[in-house]
């Protein structure tokens, strides 16, 4: 072997490996990332994002149910958004009206309601309660109604809040326009209520 290879062998290895000094300067920086990761603002500011992501949700599910109303009006089938909770979830679902169908959200996606129909529910949503988040509405559903689709009932109150931090209201017109608030202000970029 050529002492030009020998010398290269040896440099190589030189570089292979992270120094001391290296090592620590990025066990550093990855503590302080933890640090702040876990620290009480920012599980605060994580809680509210997560409600207002919760929010736009919801308000985009009421939007599709008052949608479904509006495109069943040939056959005057109202839509419903149905509310619910239990130990475990709180949760809603956005169904087909059927006289003699029983829809409760706590059940599993598929099996809300009973007895099951065909295109009777369009969407589920649950919540669990282990992750610090709810849903719940002063009526246990909100109906509209084609050939306009009008919210029965008018004036309906949706609360989505976090147990750390983070509370919206929604109110819902006859006319399914919602209306969003916070009541603890906790939301920037949202009025309070």
């Amino acid at each position: 072997m050529t002492r030009a290879a020998k010398t290269r062998m040896v440099g190589c290895r030189r570089c292979s490996g992270l120094t001391f000094f290296e090592l620590m300067v990025v066990m550093v920086v990855v503590a302080i990332l933890a640090a702040i990761a876990v620290s009480p603002p920012m599980r605060g500011m994580m809680a509210r994002q997560q409600v207002e992501g919760m929010q736009a949700e919801l308000l985009t599910d009421l939007r599709l149910a008052r949608s479904e109303a509006l495109q069943r009006s040939g056959d005057s089938m109202s839509v419903a958004v149905t509310f619910g909770a239990n130990a475990d979830v709180s949760c809603y679902t956005i169904h087909v009206v059927t006289p003699g169908v029983v829809c409760d959200c706590t059940r599993a996606p598929g099996d809300v309601c009973l007895p099951a129909a065909p295109g009777q529910e369009l969407k589920s949503m649950h919540y669990p309660r282990a992750a610090g988040f709810s849903v719940a509405a002063s009526s246990p559903s909100v109906v509209f109604a084609p050939p306009k689709g009008l919210a029965s009932p008018d004036g309906l109150v949706i609360e989505v809040q976090g147990t750390l931090s983070g509370h919206l209201r929604t109110s819902l017109s006859a006319l399914g326009v919602p209306r969003v608030c916070s009541p603890d202000g906790s939301i920037r970029g949202v009025a309070s209520c």
